[in-house]
């Protein structure tokens, strides 16, 4: 996880064999402890551009590990024609894009949050494709345990 943030924070290409050995050895993150986990997280959502860590934790099965609720989003659907974009990759463009207007932590973990709930609420239609009725109350209610299983802190600010 250290070398993805490093990947991430510094802007270079972690070596195949690497990203290889970090996915055969994904399992021997549940070691760790979650304040760690969380600690590293955070400092690639902190990054210039943390697409590029989440796409990397995402790709050797670390994010399964971590944030199975964010792995959850990923996918697109079609039904009949119609579908709905991948909504993982989608989170991620919205957190580049809060990511190039204000460094807050906080705002950020808004834009990873704001689409958590759309596997819950997910309806497919022939004709109208994907549809998330709903999604912003049930995501709102899943946040505060989503904090409580990453060890993030609740109801206050905290600079990290």
């Amino acid at each position: 996880m250290r070398a993805i943030r490093f990947a991430t924070q510094l802007n270079f290409t972690i070596a195949s064999e690497t990203l290889l050995a970090i996915s055969d050895q994904a399992e021997r993150i549940k070691i760790i402890s979650q304040e760690r986990i969380t600690d590293e997280l955070n400092k690639i959502i902190k990054a210039p551009k943390p697409s590029i860590g989440f796409d990397l934790l995402y790709k050797t099965g670390l994010l399964q590990l971590i944030f199975p609720k964010m792995v959850a989003l990923a996918g697109a659907e079609i039904v009949d024609g119609h579908g709905h974009k991948d909504n993982f990759y989608h989170t991620l463009q919205v957190l580049d894009n809060v990511a190039r207007q204000s460094d807050d932590l906080w705002l950020r973990w808004a834009a990873i949050l704001h689409d958590i709930a759309k596997p819950a609420t997910k309806n497919l239609k022939k004709a109208t494709g994907g549809r998330f009725h709903g999604h912003e109350v049930v995501g709102g209610r899943m946040v505060s345990r989503i904090f409580s299983e990453l060890k993030l802190p609740a109801n206050e600010k905290c600079v990290l």
